[in-house]
């Protein structure tokens, strides 16, 4: 009599790791593989580096002539329960892959209203430092590194981070909340 064996059931959830990732395991850096996501050309590939390996990270991808993520196409801020996320979105013009990095801070870390910090990757693409700048400004996520960190849509003197989720909006002229205002 012989017993059949039920069979394995397929891992939920994306690979352990993804061709990225696999790239920047062989040149000695771990990444943590995410759910994808979807984009234009299927489907993203969505990985967490540590903030320490960060620039190395996007040096290989940008410079390995095979991967050649060359251009940068947006950074951003996330904020969620527990963690301050930089993201970034990376893009190849010869394969027309995309590739989504986090680095992400722990609140922890931010004790005191110390501000997270990221090493910035202004100097692999001129256009981080807009976005790394918008997202200080709006976030508040420090880029360490960057050539001129400053506000850059509200004010220098603006107090706070529009887009945290502890941001008290001011009572001024432009924000009345008084019910017989004319707004």
């Amino acid at each position: 009599m012989t017993t059949e064996q039920a069979p394995a059931k397929a891992p939920e959830g994306p690979p352990p790791v993804g061709p990225y990732g696999q790239f920047l395991k062989e040149h000695g850096i771990e990444s943590k593989r995410l759910p994808d996501s979807r984009g234009v050309g299927g489907q993203i590939e969505n990985i967490e580096v540590d903030r320490k390996d960060l620039e190395a990270a996007v040096r290989f991808l940008r410079n390995d002539s095979e991967v050649g993520l060359d251009l940068l196409l947006t950074v951003s801020g996330v904020e969620t329960n527990d963690t301050f996320d930089s993201v970034y979105h990376l893009w190849s013009y010869t394969s027309k892959n995309e590739l989504v990095i986090k680095a992400v801070v722990a609140k922890t870390e931010c004790a005191d209203e110390k501000l997270p910090m990221v090493p910035s990757i202004a100097k692999f693409w001129k256009t981080a430092n807009w976005h790394e700048r918008e997202t200080y400004d709006l976030m508040g996520i420090r880029y360490l590194g960057h050539p001129y960190l400053r506000r850059i849509l509200n004010p220098w003197d603006w107090e706070g981070y529009p887009l945290r989720r502890d941001y008290k909006q001011p009572i001024d002229a432009l924000n009345d909340k008084n019910p017989h205002s004319f707004r």
